[in-house]
């Protein structure tokens, strides 16, 4: 039998301003949000550890300054930020499927991550060239 006072998904929440596209709260079940939920943090925890590490290793050691090496440490710096800033905000969005923040909140975390992500696969295009003129051109690469 069909209740005429209840809502049809197509008139709930119609006198909201804004209609949410995605399901207000996740579709996945609470083990499989915990275990999602665990691995994602744990990438973004590898992420900004591995990239530390490199970050380190480039101040530490001088012998490692060479002009070739700087892509790398440029490298390690973006996606060091992509692992502090961009998938720390990205993973309850993705497990919820709605953001929770504020909307500025949302403009900074697209720009920041289009500019990182950007810059991260521009600097694995430079390190290729590198690489490419340091086998094309030894000689003259080296002086």
């Amino acid at each position: 039998m069909h209740n005429s006072t209840a809502e049809t998904p197509h008139t709930a929440g119609a006198s909201n301003k804004t209609l949410s596209t995605q399901p207000a709260s996740s579709e996945f079940s609470l083990g499989v949000l915990v275990l999602l939920a665990f691995l994602m943090v744990l990438l973004a925890l590898v992420t900004i550890l591995g990239n530390a590490l490199v970050i380190l290793a480039f101040i530490m050691d001088r012998n490692l300054r060479h002009r070739s090496n700087y892509f790398f440490l440029n490298l390690a710096i973006s996606d060091f930020a992509v692992g502090a800033f961009c998938m720390p905000l990205y993973i309850p969005y993705s497990l919820m499927g709605k953001w929770h923040l504020a909307r500025g909140v949302c403009k900074l975390w697209l720009a920041m991550d289009y500019l990182l992500c950007t810059a991260s696969v521009f600097n694995i295009v430079l390190i290729s060239y590198d690489r490419f003129l340091s086998v094309t051109k030894a000689v003259s690469y080296r002086a």
